[in-house]
């Protein structure tokens, strides 16, 4: 080769070499340049990069330290890195990014790698630029558009890196993911697809989690089984390359398929304590609401994003034993309703015409209220509705309204009458006159009609459906008509049920009803009639006012309260029966007409008591509102409707060495961070001297007397059965605890026909003995060790009877036990 030729090679290979230069030092200037602007204009502020937006769970935590509820709006819970299982954290680093406690959130090696292979032998994005995608960029299918969004992810990534330690990015970005199925973060996901906490997975079952991060669905071990495998196998085999793991481990693993036993999509009706979380869901979003529980900067706090942790009263435990026996009981009597009501119309039997057609409405209005009917409804009538109110009247019309109009249609004047009766507005018969002289009124008619022939159709068809069960899955399916289903779940009795500590207040366990997934409403804060679960209010404010002693014996014959006395106002004479109309014209000992409930006896104390206020007075101070007591004498038979919460809570009096407790249900709300935004303060006070208090509890041992050989603690407590049966309430207490019991129905013609079956004895009492036996027989939870009443020192009644038998009164001296000062020398 001629010197030439090498003269012009080299200046060639120096030319191209300069052009290089040039151009990598332009790109890095484009770069910096690109890179500086994103900084200065398109990167997030400092405060969000600082603290990125988390939707975190709440978690709703037991008084034994479970987490046994969640609400969110994505359901994620918080994880700190110091709490990672360390398999996690191998798989990740091993899988998506092995270098990345060496680089500072852009690894240039794998950058290069991606370029020169086209992707083909691995991506380019570190952990932290997979974080800053997952906060602040949404991936674009336009290329530029990609490449833009790669270099904001550059700049965050870095951000990122400054601002927080390689351990807080992991766990931020462990936490972000996206696991489907409503597990977001990898802490709902290892409980969503293994049933476990994320520190209890195994290697192989992080594996298939971290294998997910490439794509949620594509290697999901639910959706795409055998993609899931593979990627498991590949993110393993990732692991044994970085010595996470060894190769022997790695076959053996690799072979066994992935157990997806304990896949369990979270929903808010699924586990224990469903009515207590829906409540404690409601009284949260007030409490949040009020201006002193708010954030440092004074904004409200979010319950379903904040990662709020509620720190309840609940003891697993204990709500679990609730529900078992409430399965246990409440099934056993639900096959005795149907066999009772078998043969029988509950719509008619034993009612009038009028009593008929109430139940007929009711059913229909619970028809109505089906999502069912809305949607038929919604179908055929939105357009016309929309019509309407867009050219007549804008005031909505209910089903109610448009009956109105049909009846005017048929019966002219019909309106008018309702006017005169004030049972409808001028304002309502003008919208009326006007809808039903436009020539929308023939359509609606019509359209009225098709929808009542298609709501006729749709309830009285068979359809394949679930309903309520009594099983381990709470509901079958069958073939039924929807209308038939109506009547079926109304048939259902129903239970309101709390567990109360005494001296703290806590609520142990919560049972609103038989199955929230069907039946929503709450029974434990709802209204009933007490019945004879409030005579121990009459009894104890007769002991407390007129010293009387539970010894004292009372003629079982009718008694009445006149017409016009001066301290009870009625206007006509009261002479109520007892339960069975029948009288012995026995007298009877205090204790043994509570033990019994004689009515006669309840009255004989209301008039010696000799005013209504009194025991209303007592009432209140035992937690009750006064306002719920009716001012007439018939309370004394146990007619004010009252709640489950009530009860239980004037009971804690009676447990508590006659101290009232109200009842509590959270100790304390801490935010994410540890802050506490809310801590609940006992309340207590004095209710009933302690003597008296404990005159009224050995009567209600005797009461309870049938079923001390049961239990190890000592069981005091009174059942309670309304009119026609329609509730069952047994109120039962230790030192250690209070519960109480509501069973009946939905509607008051949901109810057992005779006394055997519908009393508290039967309907409420066996739910309290299952469930203290449980308590008693978990050591665990320590109930029933040596655990008695409290005698007090002084006693201001005695409550021996046999010495007031063996007792010879003289002569002209009253051998009737009253007062304790006939007493106070010879006892």
């Amino acid at each position: 080769m001629s010197a030439k030729n090498i003269t012009g090679t080299s200046f060639f290979r120096h030319r191209y070499l300069r052009l290089m230069l040039i151009g990598l030092i332009g790109f890095l200037v484009l770069m910096a340049l690109l890179f500086f602007i994103i900084s200065k204009t398109l990167l997030p502020d400092t405060e969000e990069l600082e603290n990125p937006r988390y939707e975190i769970a709440s978690q709703f935590i037991s008084a034994d330290k479970e987490v046994f509820g969640k609400v969110f709006k994505f359901n994620r819970e918080w994880l700190d890195y110091k709490d990672l299982n360390p398999n996690i954290i191998n798989a990740l680093i091993a899988t998506e990014d092995v270098r990345f406690f060496s680089h500072s959130g852009i690894d240039i090696r794998g950058t290069l790698r991606a370029v020169f292979y086209l992707g083909n032998k691995g991506g380019a994005s570190t952990i932290t630029q997979q974080l800053a995608k997952l906060f602040f960029t949404q991936r674009s299918s336009s290329f530029p558009r990609r490449v833009w969004q790669k270099l904001k992810e550059w700049v965050i990534a870095i951000e990122f890196e400054k601002r927080y330690t390689k351990e807080e990015i992991l766990a931020m970005y462990l936490n972000k993911s996206d696991f489907l199925y409503d597990a977001v973060g990898i802490g709902a996901a290892a409980k969503t697809y293994f049933g476990v906490d994320q520190k209890e997975l195994k290697v192989e079952d992080a594996a298939v989690l971290i294998g997910m991060l490439k794509n949620p669905r594509l290697f999901n071990p639910i959706i795409n089984p055998e993609n899931s495998q593979n990627r498991r196998s590949v993110v393993m085999k990732q692991m044994v390359k970085k010595d996470f793991l060894s190769e022997d481990d790695y076959l053996s693993k690799r072979v066994k398929p992935t157990n997806m036993g304990g896949f369990r999509r979270e929903v808010h009706h699924d586990g224990i304590a469903p009515y207590f979380r829906s409540e404690l869901t409601k009284w949260l979003k007030n409490i949040l609401d009020e201006d002193q529980y708010r954030k440092p900067d004074g904004s409200k706090y979010n319950l379903y994003v904040d990662g709020l942790k509620i720190y309840t009263t609940i003891d697993t435990r204990i709500q679990k034993y609730a529900e078992q026996a409430m399965y246990e009981h409440m099934s056993n009597l639900q096959i005795r309703y149907f066999e009772r009501w078998k043969g029988k119309d509950f719509l008619t039997y034993n009612a009038n015409a009028e009593k008929t057609e109430g139940r007929k409405k009711q059913l229909i209005q619970m028809m109505k209220d089906s999502d069912r009917y809305k949607q038929i409804r919604a179908r055929h009538m939105t357009q016309i509705f929309s019509d309407i109110n867009n050219n007549v009247t804008k005031a909505p019309l209910s089903d109610t309204d448009i009956f109105r109009m049909f009846e005017e249609d048929d019966t002219k004047g019909h309106l008018k009458t309702l006017v005169k009766k004030k049972n409808i507005t001028q304002d309502q018969y003008d919208n009326y006159f006007g809808l039903m002289e436009s020539d929308y009124w023939p359509v609606l008619k019509s359209q009225w009609n098709k929808m009542q022939k298609a709501v006729n159709t749709a309830f009285n068809t068979k359809t394949r459906m679930r309903i309520f069960a009594y099983n381990e899955y709470g509901e079958k399916v069958v073939d039924m008509t929807p209308m038939d289903s109506i009547k079926y779940h109304l048939q259902h009795m129903q239970i309101g049920s709390l567990a109360l500590d005494p001296k703290t207040g806590n609520i142990l366990a919560w049972v609103g009803g038989i199955g929230h997934k069907y039946f929503q409403y709450d029974h434990v804060n709802s209204n009933r009639q007490v019945g004879s679960t409030f005579k121990p209010f009459i009894y104890s404010t007769a002991i407390i006012e007129n010293a009387m002693s539970p010894c004292y014996k009372v003629e079982d014959v009718r008694q009445c309260i006149q017409a016009h006395d001066p301290n009870f106002n009625l206007a006509s004479t009261w002479c109520p029966g007892n339960s069975d109309n029948k009288y012995t014209g026995q007298s009877i000992t205090l204790r043994q007409a509570l033990k019994d409930s004689k009515n006669s006896v309840s009255v004989f104390l209301m008039k010696e008591i000799g005013n209504v206020q009194t025991v209303r007075n007592l009432i209140g101070n035992l937690g009750i509102d006064k306002e719920k007591i009716p001012n007439f004498p018939s309370i004394c038979l146990g007619t004010p409707e009252l709640s489950v919460m009530d009860m239980a809570n004037a009971y804690t009096a009676f447990a508590n060495d006659g101290i009232v407790t109200k009842p509590i249900f959270v100790t304390r709300i801490e935010d994410k961070n540890g802050r506490v935004i809310y801590t609940a303060v006992p309340e207590q006070k004095r209710a009933i001297n302690s003597a008296y208090n404990y005159v009224i509890v050995d009567m209600l041992k005797y009461v309870a007397s049938i079923l001390q050989s049961k239990f190890k603690s000592e069981v005091a407590g009174k059942t309670g059965t309304t009119n026609d049966y329609k509730d069952g309430w047994f109120v039962g207490f230790t030192p250690e605890v209070v519960i109480s019991t509501w069973v009946g129905g939905d509607q008051e013609f949901i109810r057992f026909n005779s006394l055997s079956d519908g009393q508290g004895a039967v309907m409420a009492r066996p739910f309290f003995e299952k469930l203290l036996m449980k308590i008693e027989g978990d050591n665990t939870i320590g109930f029933g060790q040596n655990s008695v009443f409290m005698r007090p020192e002084e006693e201001l009644i005695e409550i021996d009877c046999s010495k007031y038998e063996t007792t010879v009164p003289q002569e002209g001296e009253d051998a009737q036990p009253k007062k304790p000062s006939d007493f106070d020398e010879e006892f």
